[in-house]
């Protein structure tokens, strides 16, 4: 695996003697694809994205991007490269919303570089596709918690990243909000971007993502189609609850028994 951005046989462990947050994980992601991560809470899914953008090193193993190791992109470099939108991110206060957005051009125009046309032309395009168009004039502070997390998402619109990581970019949506987040993934895939994202809801994750990779205990279970990795057996053992796995045309439909 040497295209795209890659986690070969990676291990983490925080501090000595601690048990490993990922233990042998590999997976890659390339151009065009959505791929899932899910898992039950404390798997390692969120320390995945952290690997991939250099947040965490990793205890071994290897992290490439593009065929080059990930540690030799300067940070200017690499944020031009993988965008990450964080579960609970931090928003400077005080900033209209398209001014937030705008902070994602920040890795195009280097140190001392000044802000062009083409600069306003692309954060005009994010809040437009993110539908955040209409908070453009608002303070950040003014917005709700689903509001604020679409700005974020379009200020890595705006990043133009090859790689864009989601850490659970639906959880404080509504229902039609966490279909258009996904619908705005699977776009800025069908332009070329990969995207990864962490999510808890698997119906969701089922019918967005190309490729689903099951995480339990800081290792991979199962990894493949939604169909393939989804089965109930499996989600029994890895969730410890039961569960009926329907079908809705292609789509696995999961379904907790209580």
């Amino acid at each position: 695996m040497t295209s795209g951005l890659v986690i070969s046989d990676v291990t983490v462990r925080f501090g000595a003697g601690a048990a490993r947050a990922l233990d042998g994980v590999s997976l890659a992601v390339r151009p065009g694809e959505v791929v899932g991560i899910v898992g039950p809470n404390g798997a390692g899914k969120s320390t995945v994205l952290r690997v991939l953008t250099r947040l965490i090193a990793p205890s071994s193993g290897v992290v490439t991007l593009a065929g080059q190791p990930l540690a030799s992109y300067s940070r200017l470099g690499l944020a031009r490269e993988v965008a990450l939108v964080e579960q609970s991110p931090e928003v400077p206060v005080g900033f209209l919303a398209r001014e937030v957005v705008a902070m994602g051009r920040a890795p195009h125009l280097g140190l001392f570089g000044s802000y062009r046309k083409l600069d306003d032309e692309v954060v005009e395009r994010a809040m437009a596709v993110t539908s955040t168009s209409e908070f453009a004039a608002r303070r950040v502070e003014t917005l709700s918690g689903g509001e604020l997390q679409r700005v974020v998402f379009a200020r890595a619109v705006a990043q133009e990243p090859s790689y864009l990581l989601l850490d659970e970019p639906t959880s404080h949506l509504d229902l039609r909000y966490q279909v258009e987040v996904m619908r705005h993934a699977r776009a800025q895939a069908a332009s070329g971007t990969g995207v990864l994202l962490v999510v808890h809801d698997l119906n969701l994750a089922a019918r967005s993502c190309d490729r689903l990779v099951l995480l339990e205990a800081g290792k991979i279970v199962a990894l493949g189609a939604p169909d393939e990795v989804l089965v109930s057996s499996t989600l029994e053992r890895v969730f410890n609850t039961p569960v009926t796995v329907l079908r809705d045309g292609r789509f696995p439909v999961i379904v907790p028994r209580f």
